[in-house]
């Protein structure tokens, strides 16, 4: 599977989109995707070694504090859109880290929300700290655990492509496409 069929049918898998509305009408801004992804290889820039492999381990978020994580534009501190336990909450699952975070009325997040929903804007990352060093004859590294995460964000360039982020209007077209979207990606993983 290339890449670009394995991130749009990952996307239909573990991505709900989702618009909620308040009851007095008015639509609430919400994001929701995946900035840390388990058991998915890329290839990211190391300052010693250059280009390596770098792959995160499902053990890299146990007994992580994710209390103060915050949710920025572009590794942008000047930019936050959220903190976990006010307007985010973070799940750790077995795809990796996930987020969903109600956008509070601020330009920021009404651009952000807009460029996401067209589409033009789709990446996640992340800035952390962690100990595992990278294998010299391989040029990979593994990632077991994370020592600190600082934030995720919302980015154009991610490192790892297929972590992304979206909201829409649901309806029901899109929903049985996601559905079949899921089947057909379920059966190409278990060939694999």
């Amino acid at each position: 599977m290339d890449r670009q069929k394995i991130q749009k049918a990952y996307r239909a898998v573990n991505l709900e989109k989702i618009v909620k509305e308040e009851e007095n009408g008015v639509k609430k801004l919400v994001l929701r995707g995946y900035p840390i992804l388990f058991n998915v290889e890329t290839t990211v820039y190391d300052f010693w070694y250059g280009e390596i492999k770098e792959v995160i381990l499902p053990t890299a978020l146990d007994g992580v504090d994710l209390n103060n994580v915050v949710l920025l534009r572009s590794h942008d501190p000047d930019k936050i859109l959220g903190k976990n336990g006010l307007n985010m909450r973070l799940e750790v699952d077995e795809t990796g880290l996930f987020f969903e975070c109600e956008l509070l009325d601020t330009q920021i997040a009404r651009d952000t929300y807009a460029e996401v929903d067209s589409g033009l804007l789709d990446g996640m990352s992340f800035a952390c700290y962690f100990s595992d060093e990278v294998n010299r004859e391989t040029k990979k590294r593994t990632v077991t655990h994370f020592d600190e995460l600082i934030e995720i964000t919302i980015t154009a360039f991610p490192a790892y492509k297929e972590a992304s982020v979206v909201t829409s209007k649901a309806n029901e077209a899109e929903d049985d496409a996601e559905a079949a979207e899921r089947e057909k990606f379920i059966k190409e993983l278990e060939e694999l």
